[in-house]
Parts: C-alpha cells; structure tokens; sequence
C-alpha cells in the first residue's frame, strides 16, 4: 500500500473535540472522501422485531463496553494511580459516567428484547477482564494504550455512525446525545491532558523513553483487541446500517494519525503499526 500524505499532527497541549474533528476530517478525506462531512439524510426509528433484536444486542455490547471500564478505573484508582490524586479525579469522573453510561445501556437492552442482559452482561465483562484485563493494569503506559483504544479509536466508528447510520433506536438517541457524547469528549480530554503534561515536564530521554514504551503498549493492545474491535463494527453495522465501506483502512489511518498527534510525532515516523484486519 502506498505511503499516504497526511497533515501534520496537531502538536499542542490544548486536545478537544473540535480537534478531534478536525483530525478526523482530515483522515476521511485522505482514505474515505465517500462519506459525508455532516449527516445528510435524518435516521429514522426502529421498525422491525428484527431491528429491535439488532439494536439490543448492541446495547448489550455497550453495556459490557462502558462497565468494563468502569470497573478498570476503580481498579487503577486504587492500584496504579494510588499516589495521583490528580489522575484519581480524572478516572473517577470516568468510573462514575461510564457505569451510568452502562447502566442506561442495559435498560435499553432490556426494553427492547423484553428481558434484562444482566447474565450476558455479566459473561461480557468477565470476558473482557480474561482478554485485556490484567494487561491494562500491569504499569501505566498499558493502561494509557488501553484507554486510547476504548475511549480515542473508537471515535472513527462514532463519527461514521452518526454520519450515515440509516437506523437509530430513538429511546437511546437523546440520552445519548445529551449525556453519553460530552461525557465520553471529558474523559477523552482530561486523560489526554494528564499524558500531555506527563510528557511535556520529562526530560529528553525520557520522553524518548516514554513514547517507544507508549507506541509498543498501543500496538501490543491492538493485537490484543483486533477481534473484539471488529466486532464492534459489524455489531454497529446491523444495528444502524452505518457505512462500513473501507472502514478498515478509516480506522488504521485515524489510529495512526491520532497516535502521532497523542505522542506528538509525525504520523510517517512511526513505526508500521498493526492494521485492524489482522
């Protein structure tokens, strides 16, 4: 595949949602010009058992998603970060979204296929614990990798979906526009911030030190979750008919361009990184 002109990264302290935007528009123009820059045609609500049956399903995985991480942050707030009482408030406000996030997630499952997930959503979460759990928490540039994957990848999925998904279940529309999307551009922020000034005060060789050991923890987590994250997209893809049309190479450009833009390197000096497809 032929190396790809991208801008440069934004290399600055500051890390919101507009520049999230803005690097993800760069990225779409560059490897997916086929979607659009804003919705062009409204969803509409579901219509069928089938699509009510898909629309749970993906609320049981966002369920499993978001208390998984909570449970993660309670964890790291008294293991990893015991002695950051400025990184505790960050994944508290995290810990306590996320669970309601979850929460909210899991009566909309429950609604829609008339019973309440509690044992899939049990089983998920052991799952994910057996797959990346004790990796996470083993020191802290593993934990940062595995935030980047469930709070910052994951973005490239979001953008499409509120994009061009075709179908959206309007009991969880308002919820999530109005809670789930500012909660989750905080904890993107604050996480980002924390990592940002982390570097920015460390001497030359260790930041040297810290950005190889952050980059091989990040690819390390995407061998891991490669399965798991496409997954997702295809559980996406039933539930509101986004579209998915090269999508792996969307999410392994935005990976590598949020990546250089989050240890403030050119997107071209990184080292080849694994691909989703893999």
């Amino acid at each position: 595949m032929p190396e790809l002109d991208f801008p440069q990264p934004l290399l600055t302290l500051d890390y919101d949602g507009a520049l999230e935007a803005r690097l993800f528009d760069d990225v779409r123009l560059t490897v997916a010009p086929h979607l659009p820059a804003a919705r062009i045609d409204p969803p509409r609500d579901l219509a069928s058992e089938d699509e009510r049956r898909d629309a749970a399903q993906y609320a049981v995985w966002n369920t499993v998603h978001d208390l998984f991480i909570a449970q993660v942050a309670a964890h790291a707030i008294a293991g990893l970060f015991k002695d950051d009482t400025e990184f505790q408030f960050a994944l508290a406000r995290q810990l306590g979204d996320d669970a309601a996030h979850a929460e909210f997630s899991r009566g909309r499952a429950a609604a829609l296929s008339g019973a309440d997930p509690l044992a899939q959503v049990r089983q998920g979460v052991q799952d994910s614990w057996d797959l990346i759990g004790g990796f996470a928490l083993r020191n802290w540039q593993n934990f940062l990798a595995w935030q980047f994957h469930y709070e910052h990848y994951i973005l490239a999925r979001l953008f499409v979906n509120r994009r061009t998904a075709k179908v959206l279940d309007f009991g969880h529309r308002e919820f999530g526009e109005n809670r789930i999307l500012p909660d989750e551009e905080a904890h993107r922020v604050r996480i980002t911030q924390w990592w940002l000034n982390k570097l920015e005060q460390a001497d030359p060789a260790q930041r040297e030190d810290w950005v190889a050991g952050l980059i091989q923890a990040d690819e390390d987590v995407q061998q891991v979750l490669g399965p798991y994250l496409r997954a997702s997209w295809q559980l996406n893809q039933r539930a509101t008919g986004l579209d998915a049309r090269g999508h792996i190479a969307l999410y392994d450009a935005w990976r590598r361009n949020l990546l250089a833009t989050l240890v403030r390197r050119d997107a071209n000096d990184l080292p080849a990184l694994t691909s989703l497809a893999a």
